[in-house]
C-alpha cells in the first residue's frame, strides 16, 4: 500500500471482497460484517506500518455480491457507504476522500437456474438494479444461462 501510493497512486491497492462470502451461502448482513472487518483489519496494518490513513484509505475498493431481496441489498449498499465512512472517521481521524467506500458489484451467481435461464433475466435485473440504487461504481452483470 505504501509503495502504491507513493509510486502508482491512482492504483486500486486491495480489492476487498465479500462477494464469495455471499455466494458461499453468508446473509447479507454477514457478508456486509465479514467484509469491513477485513477492510478495517488492512487498514489498521497500513497504520501499523507508518502509513498515513489519508494515503493510501482513498485507493482501498470493495466487491460485494448483489442477491434478489431487492429493499435488503440497496440497503446492505447504502449502510455499508455510511458506516465504511463513519469507522474511518471515529477510528482514524480519516478525510472525507479516505472516508468514501468505492465498491463493485456482481450479481448472485448462487440464485441462478439452469433448468430456467430465462428467468434469471429478471433475477439479474432486480439484483442490479439494486446495486445501481445502492450506489455501486461498477457493475458485473451474469448471463441468463451462467448457471
Amino acid at each position: 500500500m505504501g509503495y502504491c501510493a507513493k509510486e502508482v497512486p491512482r492504483w486500486n491497492t486491495i480489492s476487498i471482497s465479500g462477494y464469495h462470502i455471499r455466494e458461499a451461502g453468508s446473509t447479507a448482513l454477514q457478508e456486509l460484517a465479514f467484509t469491513l472487518k477485513d477492510g478495517l483489519t488492512y487498514v489498521e496494518a497500513g497504520v501499523k506500518a507508518g502509513l498515513p490513513v489519508d494515503t493510501f484509505a482513498p485507493r482501498l475498493s470493495f466487491f460485494f455480491a448483489a442477491h434478489s431481496d431487492f429493499l435488503e441489498e440497496v440497503a446492505k449498499f447504502r449502510a455499508a457507504r455510511r458506516l465504511w465512512a463513519l469507522l474511518m472517521r471515529e477510528r482514524y481521524a480519516a478525510s472525507d476522500r479516505a472516508c468514501l467506500l468505492r465498491f463493485h458489484t456482481q450479481t448472485g451467481g448462487s440464485t441462478l437456474t439452469a433448468q430456467q435461464p430465462l428467468n434469471n433475466v429478471v433475477r439479474v435485473t432486480v439484483q442490479a438494479l439494486a446495486a445501481v440504487l445502492g450506489g455501486t461504481q461498477s457493475l458485473h452483470t451474469n448471463s441468463y444461462d451462467e448457471a
